[in-house]
């Protein structure tokens, strides 16, 4: 990684299985509200198919992308169920999901990884113009 270059900064926006939780804001919230216990552990087993195999394929794709530009993107993945995750979707008018957002206000949509792998690209060569 060249000196000074900075990290780009992918915001992912995808309802994730209860089991993994909401944000640690949300939960410390609803703990000191009393409004219950923080969602029970579930398998990923107990959710649809359809629904298995969109969070399985999320997760390898993230896990491809950062491999693949590690140093240079991180991402960072938010329930749109979460305050952070129904803010940004506010903001950005995220209405499908996967959305991936990106600094400058782009954003991907769907499942287009090469879309999303391009933005990337841009938005690095925008970066070492700058510089």
């Amino acid at each position: 990684m060249e000196t000074g270059a900075k990290v780009i900064h992918v915001e992912v926006i995808s309802p994730l299985p209860e089991s993994w939780g909401v944000c640690n804001t949300c939960e410390l919230m609803l703990a000191q509200a009393d409004l219950g216990q923080s969602p029970p552990l579930r398998g990923l087993e107990e959710y649809p198919q359809e629904w298995q195999a969109d969070w399985r394929r999320l997760a390898a794709i993230l896990i491809e992308l950062s491999e693949k530009y590690a140093g240079r993107a991180d991402f960072h993945i938010l329930d749109p169920r979460s305050l952070a995750g129904m803010w940004k979707s506010l903001r950005y008018g995220v209405h499908v999901y996967p959305t991936f957002l990106l600094p400058g206000r782009s954003k991907v949509v769907g499942w287009d990884v090469e879309r999303l792998e391009t933005a990337i690209a841009s938005q690095a060569a925008s970066q070492a113009t700058a510089q």
